[in-house]
């Protein structure tokens, strides 16, 4: 008999120790999986942790890192327009991820959930004890606005409303990284077309979606260096250690 992986053990003894029908098994993927996406890595890290931890610093406050990458970060220009990688393509693609895994591929999604919880709980760590802010480029830009342009108008009130403190890593990078993870495992399990095409899309979004916060000047650098090497660990030793 073939020895079972962490994961098909771990998932037994949750739903299958009773003899529970497929129907009942689905179930409570499905209640588990929400828990999971929506409950401990959504509401709990995302809306609360990340909020509060924003609040920990006064503006002016935190560290920069523009001085890196020989300054590179400065010589990036303020795109506006790429607001709608930033806002419009990430959040949409990202919470429609989360609800496709809760419901379909159910052991997918909680392997996603474990993985992004796992990620908001380390980057809340960092954002405590490493404060990295953009707080000077926000105000560069809002004392020189640029008039009649939507996009940056977009911005603006956006920065009005967010903490610059959460820089580092990059929340977008990481949680883009493990999507797109995620969407490609998801193609590997069978390998169709409509599969493959989610999984390519997703990774364009996630590169998109790096390149887009260094262009509304919310992150620097080191900031997507950082968001994308903490998606891949905590893939990599979750994986090894749950799901081989």
């Amino acid at each position: 008999m073939a020895q079972l992986s962490g994961f098909q053990r771990l998932t037994e003894r949750l739903f299958q120790k009773g003899g529970e029908s497929s129907r009942s098994r689905r179930l409570s993927f499905w209640l588990l999986n929400g828990f999971v996406i929506f409950g401990l890595f959504f509401a709990l890290t995302q809306a609360f942790l990340y909020s509060w931890t924003g609040s920990l610093y006064a503006p002016g406050e935190g560290y920069r890192l523009d001085g890196l990458f020989f300054g590179l970060d400065n010589k990036i220009p303020f795109v506006p327009r790429m607001a709608v990688v930033y806002l419009y393509i990430y959040y949409p693609w990202i919470f429609i991820s989360m609800l496709f895994f809760t419901f379909f591929g159910c052991e997918h999604g909680l392997k996603l959930g474990i993985i992004l919880f796992i990620v908001g709980a380390l980057s809340t760590v960092v954002y405590i004890v490493f404060p990295v802010s953009t707080h000077w480029w926000r105000q560069d830009l809002l004392a020189n606005r640029l008039i009649d342009n939507y996009w940056a108008e977009t911005m603006y009130r956006y920065y009005e409303r967010d903490t610059s403190f959460n820089c580092l890593p990059s929340l977008h990078a990481a949680v883009s990284t493990v999507v797109a993870y995620s969407w490609l495992q998801f193609w590997k399990t069978r390998k169709t077309p409509l599969r493959l095409s989610a999984a390519l899309a997703s990774i364009v979004f996630a590169a998109g979606t790096v390149v887009s916060t260094l262009f509304v000047k919310q992150h620097y650098i080191a900031d997507e260096i950082a968001g994308m090497a903490l998606g891949f660990a905590v893939i990599a030793t979750v994986f090894r250690f749950l799901f081989s």
